[in-house]
């Protein structure tokens, strides 16, 4: 029979072996994760080329990366992105993502602003208190992203509108997913205001779309949009308050040039109280649906429903509601 001490020091040996283990294990996954964090680090201008291509440059300044023991996140101090092809230039405030080590596909971040965008035809600025975004990332590019920011604004300009634009939200949400060869895109806002039509305020914005053919957006290297592409609006909706309402879907199609034609059907729910909201921000628009009062109602396509459906025509940005010309869409 084993005496006491024996037995003891058998314990104790054992204890050793197996602290021993866990300090070992210990040193070779910090080694592990410093030395993979250095190679992305040293890598990442390499990384950020391979995603946006050969026409387009993006810059971390001031990048590090972070996380451990069981996470990588990469951080910059700004963010740009510029395509000179394109006419394109983008740059953001501090960047900070995550992702933990037995989940590397799936990241989340987050984003300070403002965001300053320009474009040919196009001047942008957005801010927001929080933005946040997620994604999951495939062999080839992303399968899937979103984006949730607070108290956003954005002030806009640009060659083809006829004035500044500004709006502010309380909450914004916007979606990205592959769907096949297709793009299905949507976003969500609310508590939207603006300070082009002063009377108009939206109690909630919705946007559903289909992209035909354009999942490749979501693909390394990124390629900026372009028609000539079809797509389906599933719903572009804007809640003005309990009442009153304006939805369109319908297919569209966007030429090389960026120009838009369609077919859509426009529903518009209490029709007398939105003529009402629309004298406060588009006299014009009002006077038109006072004046046509009769034939909008005489178009109804769904007149057993208690909103008004009608058919919207596109015409390479020219917009009409019947034979009523509505103005024009403004071109990028």
């Amino acid at each position: 029979m084993p005496s006491p001490a024996t037995s003891s020091s058998s314990i104790s040996r054992k204890f050793a072996w197996l602290a021993g283990a866990v300090v070992a294990g210990g040193l070779l996954w910090t080694t592990g994760w410093y030395v993979f964090a250095t190679r992305v680090e040293t890598g990442l201008p390499a990384t950020l080329a391979q995603f946006v291509g050969p026409a387009a440059s993006a810059e971390c300044t001031g990048a590090d990366v972070r996380g451990y023991p069981f996470r990588f996140g990469v951080f910059c101090e700004t963010v740009t992105y510029a395509n000179a092809d394109e006419g394109i230039s983008a740059n953001a405030g501090a960047f900070r993502s995550a992702a933990q080590v037995y989940r590397p596909q799936h990241a989340v971040a987050e984003i300070d602003g403002p965001l300053v965008l320009n474009t040919s035809g196009l001047a942008l600025r957005a801010d927001w208190q929080v933005l946040k975004a997620s994604a999951r990332a495939v062999t080839n590019g992303l399968d899937r992203g979103s984006i949730e920011a607070q108290n956003v604004s954005f002030d806009i300009d640009g060659s083809g509108l006829a004035q500044r634009f500004a709006l502010q939200a309380e909450k914004m949400t916007a979606h990205a997913r592959r769907n096949g060869a297709d793009l299905d895109l949507a976003t969500y806002v609310d508590s939207m205001r603006n300070d082009l039509l002063p009377g108009l305020t939206a109690k909630a914005f919705a946007f559903e779309a289909t992209l035909a053919d354009q999942s490749s957006l979501l693909e390394i290297p990124f390629i900026p949009l372009h028609g000539p592409f079809d797509a389906v609006l599933h719903r572009l909706a804007i809640e003005f308050d309990e009442t009153s309402s304006l939805e369109l879907s319908g297919p569209v199609q966007i030429d090389a040039d960026n120009r838009v034609s369609g077919t859509l059907e426009l529903t518009i729910s209490n029709l007398q109280q939105f003529t009402e909201l629309a004298s406060g921000f588009n006299p014009e628009i009002a006077g038109l649906f006072r004046q046509f009062g009769p034939v909008i109602a005489a178009l109804d396509t769904k007149p057993d429903d208690d909103a008004v459906t009608l058919p919207l025509t596109i015409r390479s940005n020219l917009i009409s509601l019947g034979f009523i010309p509505l103005g024009q869409l403004p071109a990028f």
